[in-house]
């Protein structure tokens, strides 16, 4: 269902979120507005809006998905990786988005993971998204389970103190087979390009083998764009393959990216904080 999409109007002004929400959809009463909310379903201003109290401005922009998909399946237990009391990581598989979006709220990694711990412990445990891996992207996702430990982990996300490898499988021969691309990149909508006024971008790879058509290939992304290691190797000649939006591929394709290691300092303890991750059974060619 396509969600209801708002603007705050003057006479609007200073109104609850919920008292707006149900006086402007259509059958939507307060108690369902609230229902929504609570359940990550209503967006202002690009940010998922979960306090019921919170009073609007005008020129605001909500929006309300009205029409909730069922329950959250949970995370299978496999699919985790490792949970300390500050984090949890998980083996995010492909196909799925890393966490709510105004055009899908429910379905997400962040709601599996959390409908997960919620049966285990019976309660309901909230997590902080740190990082993102694109829907299509396989591999090691992480979530802080505290305030304290989101606000560390997010200061060394910061401070590129956090490393993340990742495999994947492009098109052709790369040449050299080891290297650096360096492209500032500008993001537009929900798509990346090349762009010489763009922000810093700087990916790392090393070709592990090669057939005659494709490469199998280590890659380290030293800064953080959207969807910077797909726009790199396509801007290089070499796509990964299955993307359907950089590359060649058919939608619908197996995208073969893979985050496969982690590291960092523990929020905690401080210490080095390993994690790998093998690609699955499915990961396209050349493993």
């Amino acid at each position: 269902m396509t969600p209801h999409r708002l603007l705050v109007r003057a006479e609007d002004a200073g109104k609850r979120i919920d008292v707006f929400l149900a006086e402007h959809v259509d059958g939507l009463s307060r108690r369902r507005a609230r229902t929504l909310i609570e359940g990550g379903a209503v967006w202002l201003d690009d940010q998922r809006l979960r306090v019921l109290s919170r009073r609007l401005r005008a020129g605001q922009e909500v929006v309300c998905h009205a029409d909730t998909p069922p329950a959250v399946e949970p995370l299978a237990p496999e699919r985790l990786l490792h949970e300390d009391q500050a984090m949890v990581v998980i083996d995010k598989p492909p196909g799925v988005p890393s966490h709510p979006t105004r055009a899908r709220v429910r379905g997400t990694a962040l709601d599996s993971t959390e409908e997960y711990l919620r049966r285990r412990a019976g309660a309901k445990v909230p997590l902080w998204p740190l990082h993102r891996l694109d829907a299509g992207t396989s591999g090691i996702l992480l979530f802080a389970k505290t305030r304290e430990a989101a606000r560390g982990i997010s200061q060394n996300f910061a401070r590129r103190r956090v490393r993340k490898g990742y495999v994947a499988v492009v098109e052709g021969r790369l040449d050299p087979p080891e290297g650096e691309i360096r492209l500032p990149l500008a993001e537009r909508s929900l798509e990346t390009r090349p762009d010489p006024g763009g922000k810093e971008a700087i990916t790392r790879y090393r070709v592990v083998r090669s057939s005659a058509e494709r490469s199998l290939v280590e890659v380290e992304p030293l800064t953080g764009r959207m969807h910077q290691i797909r726009v790199h190797l396509a801007a290089v000649g070499h796509p990964v393959v299955g993307d359907a939006r950089y590359g060649h591929a058919a939608p619908g394709s197996r995208l073969a990216l893979h985050a496969a290691e982690l590291e960092l300092p523990h929020p905690s303890s401080g210490r080095a904080f390993l994690v790998r991750c093998p690609p699955p059974a499915d990961f396209p060619g050349l493993l």
